[in-house]
């Protein structure tokens, strides 16, 4: 009997241990799954100002296949299930202005949900890090390149393409084009014949033109140009006729309200700041300036916009003194929601508009069946309150999924390499 007793004890601990392998077998092997499933989540769809309650969401191949009432849309057997109870999903966020610099740019904006750039001073290694992103070989956001930029002589920012003449303004306009970049961005010193030329060779070779606004030719001729994209509110004042002639020309405006409000702050409040190196820490001190343009100002000319129905973006001009990459754009959201903007208009400025805006409204944007699986996990509404946008439970980029505890450790390590260079 005590053998008997002893035989069945080796079997139950030999039966325990099988199982338990094969649950750790079945988990690891549904975390490999290429289909993933938010379940029984609160989605944001941002194509209105809804929330679905209680959906499952089903991810493979990096989109959005199927969606709706949990009761209703059944999960698949071994698929990697992430658990939505009293959470919120949206889409990832689109910072329409940005300036990249460094490979650790890229984790610090999917920490904060931010899923797309475009970057507003283009090279070739931006060009090459597109690439590399689009290939799979680089965990970044989607990237999207402006061309150098396109200034007069003098030119303001070293590194500039600089057309004499307006001959010169087309060859630039189709060799960025032919190069790979998205769009053509224009400045301040530009003269009116070039800029011209810039704007025609850019219709012809299909290609958008973004930027500033060029002295010589006055805010008036570039709303009626056909240039796509006004950066910073440049060059508008609080006119009426102004207002009305941008919703009339359809043109875009990205304010980048938090470039100018973030250079009277003290760089040790900055969140994200322990992410930086400590030589861009010290650039950020050499550029305290407390006599910033009227935050209050650029936050009307925002709201007048918006209340004619001009389109509004979302950007941050990231890589400026104090303008940190992601943790920027929550400060931008509260500067949106301050100038007038609800908290679901200040995210789709970020989210519907910005695909909008880049023409590929078809496949992002919104929470929809078919759309890239490009999304954020948060555990509080930010309808409710805009700062909940920042209460990230998890990133997903082309169906990636990136846990909080993920997140966590990417920064640290950032973290921890800018330690040892302070030594």
């Amino acid at each position: 009997m005590k053998n008997y007793n002893g035989f069945k004890k080796i079997l139950l601990s030999g039966l325990l241990i099988f199982l338990m392998l094969a649950m750790i077998s079945c988990n690891k092997s549904n975390e490999d799954s290429s289909t993933i499933v938010f379940k029984n989540v609160n989605v944001i769809p941002m194509d209105s100002e809804i929330i679905l309650e209680g959906y499952n969401v089903i991810i493979e191949d990096g989109r959005i296949v199927d969606l709706g009432k949990s009761g209703e849309v059944k999960i698949p057997k071994d698929v990697r299930i992430i658990q939505g109870k009293d959470k919120f999903l949206t889409p990832g966020l689109v910072d329409m202005h940005v300036h990249y610099w460094y490979e650790d740019d890229l984790t610090l904006y999917l920490a904060n949900g931010v899923t797309t750039i475009r970057d507003m001073f283009g090279n070739p290694n931006n060009l090459n890090i597109k690439e590399q992103i689009q290939e799979g070989s680089l965990l970044g956001p989607r990237f999207y390149a402006a061309s150098p930029i396109m200034d007069g002589s003098p030119p303001i920012w070293p590194g500039s393409a600089v057309p004499a003449t307006p001959e010169e303004a087309r060859k630039f306009v189709i060799e960025f084009k032919e190069m790979g970049y998205d769009f053509i961005k224009v400045y301040e010193r530009l003269s009116a014949n070039v800029y011209n030329s810039i704007i025609q060779t850019a219709k012809e070779q299909d290609i958008p033109v973004v930027g500033h606004v060029p002295e010589l030719v006055g805010i008036e001729k570039v709303l009626k140009s056909g240039q796509k994209t006004i950066e910073h509110l440049d060059n508008y004042y609080d006119g009426e006729g102004l207002y009305d002639l941008t919703v009339e020309n359809n043109v875009w405006n990205c304010p980048t309200i938090v470039v100018y409000d973030r250079r009277v702050y003290p760089v040790e409040i900055l969140d994200g700041v322990n992410y930086m190196s400590p030589q861009t820490i010290q650039s950020y001190q050499r550029s305290l300036n407390p006599y910033s343009p009227s935050i209050g100002t650029l936050k009307r000319i925002t709201r007048k916009l918006h209340e004619k129905g001009a389109k509004i973006l979302l950007g941050t001009d990231a890589n400026n003194p104090f303008v940190i990459p992601g943790f920027s754009i929550h400060d931008e959201l509260c500067n949106l929601v301050d100038a007038g903007l609800t908290p679901y208009e200040a995210i789709k400025a970020g989210t519907y508009n910005a695909a909008e805006c880049l023409e590929v409204l078809d496949e992002a944007g919104s929470i929809e069946i078919g759309k890239n699986a490009d999304l954020v996990l948060l555990s509080a509404n930010p309808l409710d309150d805009i700062t909940n946008m920042k209460a990230i439970d998890g990133v997903m980029i082309k169906g990636n999924w990136i846990s909080k505890f993920e997140i966590e450790e990417m920064l640290e390590a950032i973290s921890e390499k800018h330690k040892k260079e302070e030594k």
